[in-house]
C-alpha cells in the first residue's frame, strides 16, 4: 500500500466531516433566517411604510 492511498477508515471520516460541515451551516444560516426576518403582517407593514406610501402598502 503506498503511503498517498487513504486507509478506509480515513477516508469515512473525512468524507462524514465534508456532509456533516455544509449540513450544520445551512441549520445556522436557516435558524439565523427564522430569527432576524419578520413574519408578522403588523411588522411587514411597517417596514413597507417605512419604504414607500401607504398606497403601495395596502395589500392586506
Amino acid at each position: 500500500m503506498s503511503k498517498t492511498q487513504l486507509s478506509p477508515r480515513r477516508r469515512s471520516r473525512s468524507s462524514g466531516r465534508e456532509i456533516t460541515l455544509p449540513a450544520v451551516l445551512a441549520g445556522v444560516l436557516l435558524l439565523l433566517a427564522l430569527v432576524v426576518a419578520p413574519e408578522g403582517p403588523q411588522v411587514q407593514e411597517a417596514i413597507c411604510q417605512r419604504h414607500n406610501g401607504a398606497e403601495a402598502c395596502r395589500v392586506w
